[in-house]
């Protein structure tokens, strides 16, 4: 997982050029920037508790978030002139983008020291902004490609009604031990959640990934934080067991499903060519920007819109926030009961195409950066 680093600075400008220069850059892979332009919000996300790894501030930001600063997260202040705020590591705002970024680096070395020993895993989150758009459909086939591949994957689905055991092998769903459990492990005992994963995650042998039961307590996913999704997508990837997580999220658009697409590398946004749905596409999306601002603005490079059910093209009256990366055809499931978790030979060959996309592998262009 890469680590998270605050910027808070009031100049938008140089927000877009720090945060395209690190996206094109090496620090892209080590790092994910979260962006602030205004004190108030950047002391918000502070209480919120969300996992920080380093935080790079003007000196008033700083200043607005004194004593709630999370304890042992490195921080540098970004000053005009040495000596503004020497309580904390001083680093000069304005000077060359590459030796700014060194610096940081080598301020956050001690974590990443800490977490080299932990295993590079990708996230996949599948959204839409609509209901029975193919959402679960797509994962399963994502996941099935994926594996086919040699990648060892985990099926996260964060739905808040979670219907997997319409097609998981009979006898699948039984007992309390799963996310409800998770969660509790992760509170009470989480030194221990590894060994808890080992012997409840469960195995799917047709499409040859691993995933946890539902809630067994509809409560428990109803009230689910942030802070919660976000400690368990990190579980799963400190377990040294996955190559890829790929999250099934439903069609709300809250601070849960922005902490997911911010954990996440790629998020595929699907749509399907009915103008219905694109116009609640378009309509979350711009929410996303109002509510969110930057933080939502940062995921751009990683939306992969996606139209399901298509026959080539999108709607020419609708417009849809970004051009779609990749178009699926009406999909057939093959066979019956768990075995139907498969897809129609031309959907499977689509979605590998879109696999190849993602994953960047030869054979498959990459997607362009919006």
């Amino acid at each position: 997982m890469r680590h998270q680093l605050v910027i808070a600075v009031k100049e938008q400008d140089y927000v877009r050029r720090l945060a395209d220069y690190v996206r094109d850059s090496p620090f892209g892979e080590m790092w994910q920037l979260t962006a602030f332009t205004h004190a108030e919000a950047f002391v918000q996300f502070l209480k919120s508790g969300y996992p920080v790894h380093g935080i790079a501030a003007q000196p008033y930001m700083l200043e607005a978030a004194a004593g709630i600063l999370p304890e042992g997260v490195p921080v540098a202040a970004l000053v005009a002139a040495p000596g503004q705020l020497p309580l904390y590591h001083e680093l000069l705002q304005y000077q060359a983008l590459p030796g700014l970024l060194q610096r940081m680096a080598s301020l956050m070395a001690p974590v990443s020291q800490a977490s080299a020993r932990e295993q590079s895993v990708q996230v996949i989150a599948v959204y839409s902004a609509s209901g029975g758009v193919g959402k679960t459909t797509l994962a399963r086939q994502l996941i099935h490609t994926a594996a086919s591949s040699g990648q060892r994957i985990f099926y996260l689905n964060l739905e808040r009604w979670n219907a997997v055991e319409t097609w998981l092998e009979s006898g699948a769903v039984h007992g309390d031990e799963g996310l409800s459990q998770l969660l509790y492990i992760l509170q009470s005992h989480p030194d221990r959640v590894g060994e808890w994963l080992g012997r409840h995650s469960k195995r799917h042998a047709l499409l040859r990934a691993d995933y946890l039961l539902p809630c067994s307590n509809p409560e428990d996913r109803l009230t689910l934080q942030a802070s919660d999704a976000d400690a368990i997508v990190r579980a799963i990837a400190a377990n040294g067991q996955y190559d890829l997580i790929v999250i099934d999220l439903d069609e709300g658009l809250d601070e849960l499903h922005l902490s997911v697409l911010e954990l996440s590398h790629e998020v595929i946004w699907l749509v399907t060519e009915d103008p219905a749905v694109q116009r609640k596409s378009q309509l979350a999306y711009q929410y996303g920007v109002q509510r969110f601002g930057e933080r939502f603005r940062l995921l751009e490079p990683r939306l992969q819109l996606v139209v399901n059910r298509s026959e080539g093209q999108l709607h020419s009256r609708r417009s849809i926030f970004k051009p779609a990366c990749a178009f699926l055809p009406d999909t057939a499931a093959m066979g019956r009961g768990a075995a139907a978790v498969l897809a129609s030979p031309p959907y499977m060959a689509a979605v590998e195409r879109l696999y190849l996309q993602l994953a960047k592998e030869e054979g498959g262009a990459p997607i362009a950066n919006g």
